[in-house]
């Protein structure tokens, strides 16, 4: 009974954290593109909810702990994804707050580039760390499970949109926008196997 409801409790909290933390990124994205706030500040607000990440990450632990699927492995993946998440976002930041289309050169412009770049393959990196160091095979399925269909989410949208604008339907998106579908992917992908009992 106790396990029951600690388990519930830890569903509820990472549900919520999730929750707030998409809803921070969709009002924090709408301030941005709207030029509500304007640069750099208006790109200082997407950290806000990034903070929220690490609640959430904390919540997830606790409901892994309390479902019994818990792994050490799984925390430093947690932790791993975290910190590339925050790279990302903060490189990304300091490249656009940099980046001036008159004043930069190629070379120092292919340098900002790095900057976002490094904090992706931090995540590529802590996904390929898990798979290689998780020793529990329903654990290391249901990750796999999940890269799966972030994978096939990127590609459906990847290429629909692709066709969109070629046919002049939809505006180009730039392609630094396939790392948020992708995490987006992966958090369908996790939900997905939630709801199958996987």
């Amino acid at each position: 009974m106790i396990a029951d409801t600690a388990s519930s409790s830890a569903r509820r909290a990472t549900f919520f954290w999730a929750t707030a933390f998409m809803i921070g990124m969709f009002a924090a994205g709408l301030l941005l593109f709207t030029d509500f706030i304007r640069p750099p500040w208006g790109m200082a607000v997407m950290l806000l909810p990034m903070l929220l990440l690490i609640p959430m990450v904390r919540a997830s632990e606790r409901m892994q702990r309390a479902t019994g699927a818990a792994s050490p492995v799984a925390v430093r993946y947690n932790r791993r994804m975290l910190a590339a998440s925050f790279a990302y976002v903060i490189g990304f930041l300091i490249a656009v707050a940099l980046f001036d289309d008159q004043a930069v050169s190629k070379p120092v412009a292919a340098m900002l580039s790095l900057l976002p770049t490094l904090g992706a393959f931090g995540m590529i990196w802590a996904m390929a760390r898990y798979v290689i160091e998780e020793s529990d095979e329903y654990l290391r399925a249901r990750m796999v499970d999940a890269a799966l269909v972030a994978t096939g989410v990127l590609l459906a949208i990847g290429t629909f949109w692709g066709f969109l604008t070629t046919f002049r339907v939809a505006p180009h998106v730039p392609m630094w926008a396939v790392v948020p579908v992708w995490a987006i992917g992966l958090a369908i992908g996790q939900l997905v196997n939630k709801v199958r009992g996987a």
